[in-house]
């Protein structure tokens, strides 16, 4: 359940990121209310590692405050929600790996438009990390 949940918010969320930048509160508060019911209804995790995984997203709000939004709102409001389905240690190696693909692809498009201002959407990242991770839990690990 929390799989679907999540895929649906990071699919509907990355595409108004991609056209917009910008994100739909709604959006958020409805896929946050789908989460608590979750946790209520099926407990898949910890209240503990829950609260951990919401904190990590607290101090990403709270970053975007004291950053100027060099991280978006939204994308703050969306980890934070993440928290809610993925919990503490989750949440923590989404946000590392959507981060990670993130940078790597804007030092991409930094070099390549030599534009060092330049402002990628967040989310889409986020999606793309969900995925890797998805698929490593569904195939059993990573095996070399």
């Amino acid at each position: 359940m929390e799989t679907i949940g999540l895929a649906c918010l990071y699919g509907l969320t990355a595409m108004d990121d991609l056209k917009t930048k910008q994100v739909r509160v709604i959006e958020i508060i409805v896929f946050g209310i789908l989460g608590i019911a979750i946790n209520i209804i099926y407990k898949p995790h910890s209240l503990l590692s829950v609260l951990g995984g919401v904190g990590i997203g607290l101090l990403t709000i709270l970053f975007s405050y004291i950053s100027k939004e060099k991280i978006g709102m939204g994308d703050a409001y969306i980890i934070t929600v993440t928290g809610l389905y993925l919990g503490f240690i989750d949440t923590a190696v989404l946000l590392w790996l959507s981060s990670l693909l993130a940078a790597v692809t804007g030092l991409v498009l930094i070099r390549k438009y030599d534009n060092p201002k330049m402002e990628i959407p967040f989310v889409p990242f986020l999606l793309i990390a969900y995925i890797i991770m998805y698929l490593i839990h569904v195939l059993g690990g990573i095996v070399l």
